[in-house]
C-alpha cells in the first residue's frame, strides 16, 4: 500500500513539473544560460527545426549570430525584466525586457549593451510544442519591433571570422 501511494505521489510530482507553464519557463531559462555561455549547442537544440527570423536566419546562423555578439563581452550577463507568457494549445509567446550587464571587451559590447537596454518594446519569444511530448517545446521566433531591419550586410560568423584575421 505504501509502495502505490509513493508511487501515485511521484506521478503527481512529474505531472505538476511537466506542465506547460512549467516546461516553457525552463526552456526559456534555458536558452538565456545558453546565450550567457555563447553556447551554440545549447541554444541550437532549444530552436525548432524550422526556425526563421525576419532577418532571415534560419537555426544554425540564429545560433551563430548570437553567439557572435556575445564573443564582445568578457562575462556576459542577461536578466529578463517584466516577463508575461501568453498560451495557447501549442504555443506560447513569453514578452520579456531583456537587459544586459557583464563585462564588454571592445566598444561592439558596448553597443550592444547600450542598445538593448534603452529598447522600450519588449522581446518576443515564440515558442511551439513539436510533438506530444512535455519537453519538445521550441523556439520558433524572436522578434523586438525595435531593432533594426537592416543588419549592414552582417552575416553569422563575421565578427568571429574578424577577429581570427579571416
Amino acid at each position: 500500500m505504501v509502495s502505490i501511494a509513493a508511487l501515485l505521489i511521484l506521478a503527481a510530482l512529474v505531472l505538476w513539473e511537466t506542465r506547460p507553464s512549467n516546461m516553457i519557463a525552463k526552456k526559456q531559462d534555458s536558452l538565456i544560460r545558453g546565450i550567457e555561455k555563447r553556447s551554440p549547442s545549447r541554444i541550437e537544440r532549444l530552436l525548432a527545426e524550422d526556425y526563421l527570423d525576419r532577418w532571415g536566419f534560419d537555426r544554425n546562423a540564429a545560433a551563430e549570430a548570437v553567439v557572435d555578439v556575445g564573443s564582445q563581452f568578457l562575462t556576459l550577463v542577461l536578466t529578463l525584466e517584466e516577463m508575461t507568457v501568453d498560451r495557447d494549445e501549442g504555443r506560447a509567446v513569453v514578452k520579456a525586457f531583456l537587459r544586459v550587464s557583464g563585462k564588454p571587451i571592445g566598444p561592439g559590447g558596448n553597443e550592444v549593451t547600450r542598445r538593448l537596454n534603452r529598447l522600450k518594446t519588449p522581446f518576443e519569444f515564440t515558442w511551439e510544442k513539436q510533438s506530444f511530448l512535455p519537453a519538445s517545446w521550441r523556439l520558433v521566433q524572436i522578434e523586438n519591433v525595435e531593432l533594426p531591419e537592416n543588419l549592414y550586410g552582417y552575416e553569422p560568423g563575421d565578427i568571429r571570422r574578424a577577429m581570427q584575421g579571416e
